[in-house]
């Protein structure tokens, strides 16, 4: 049984179990201490509350070990009873241990922004919107993961879970990457029957990026880029205006039927290729926890919650290796 003395005295056991180097669990451990405190607060003042104040449990366990807990739910994926026996807790425990702990995780992590679906004729958030300063290279990586989850014993439930394309009930997620590496944006959860594309308009996805940005997408996004909208720009040198796409949409270019593509046509697809490259090694990473890469089993209105805070995980890895590589690159100068 792990104890928060024995995880200070085995840093490999931290990260085999939590994925995270023990300093940096140590350092989110910190981080979410100093929220602690005001979150709890505002858990038990909200609105939907049922029990009176000073109602409800109060765990016993070190704030320490019960970040533990859910890293290693996250990581590993195994029966939350299993995750119990190995903190000395129960699997009740571990599912409130979810719902608590998560909210508190996500502000000390670099988790991407949750887009939802947006009504016709409403206006987008302002904190929905990515903005240059986001964007280093002007560009974004659109994909979407889906994740196995169990069939539905309602037939129209189980009807809107079943995706064609993985051939299994999914719950889809889709993302937006820059092109280094960096989620910054996903779309919250749904059925695996939604296709890529009328996931795409519905959220609004092409409104939230800024101007002059580049996106490229899969062939799942084919027509896409008929709908980028038109702005006027008056060139300075002959100061006449003319309308130019607000944005750059590049999706592959798809095999006519009955013909072949160009040689131009099959050099752009590969260029495209070598560039969407960068948003499935994000997919790849987050699959390394396995709570995405294997049959979701916790409440699916939990989904979008963990998903995030996953990224948020993955985020600050690979803020950790590229750190690292410039160290390299500076030390070998």
């Amino acid at each position: 049984m792990f104890t928060v003395e024995s995880l200070q005295q085995y840093p490999g056991a931290v990260k085999a179990f939590t994925g995270l180097p023990a300093e940096e669990f140590w350092g989110l451990v910190d981080a979410v201490t100093e929220r602690w405190a005001e979150a709890e607060r505002a858990r038990r003042a909200r609105p939907e509350r049922r029990r009176a104040v000073g109602g409800g449990r109060r765990s016993a366990q070190p704030l320490a070990r019960r970040v533990a807990v859910v890293l290693t739910y996250l990581r590993l994926h195994v029966p939350q009873a299993v995750v119990g026996w190995l903190f000395g807790t129960s699997q009740a425990e571990v599912s409130r241990e979810l719902r608590e702990v998560l909210p508190v995780l996500q502000p000390c992590l670099p988790c991407p922004a949750v887009w939802e679906a947006v009504p016709e004729g409403a206006g987008l958030p302002a904190e929905g919107v990515l903005t240059v300063e986001q964007l280093p290279g002007g560009r974004v990586l659109i994909d979407a993961t889906e994740q196995r989850v169990a069939r539905s014993q309602d037939d129209t439930t189980q009807r809107r879970h079943y995706s064609g394309k993985k051939k299994q009930h999914t719950l889809k997620t889709p993302l937006v990457t820059d092109d280094d590496h960096h989620i910054r944006a996903i779309s919250a959860a749904v059925p695996g029957a939604t296709h890529d594309k009328t996931l795409c308009d519905a959220v609004r996805t092409l409104d939230r990026l800024p101007d002059r940005a580049a996106a490229d997408a899969d062939k799942g996004y084919q027509g896409l880029a008929t709908q980028v909208e038109r702005v006027a720009v008056c060139d300075v040198t002959t100061r006449t205006e003319q309308e130019v796409p607000r944005l750059t949409v590049q999706t592959p270019h798809k095999k006519p039927k009955g013909g072949e593509l160009t040689e131009e046509q099959r050099h752009d697809n590969q260029l495209l290729g070598q560039r969407r490259i960068r948003v499935e090694h994000c997919i790849g990473w987050l699959k390394n926890w396995a709570v995405v890469a294997t049959r979701f089993r916790c409440a699916q209105t939990l989904y979008t919650d963990l998903i995030r805070t996953v990224c948020g995980l993955v985020n600050a890895q690979t803020a950790r290796w590229q750190a690292a590589r410039v160290a390299q690159r500076a030390y070998s100068e």
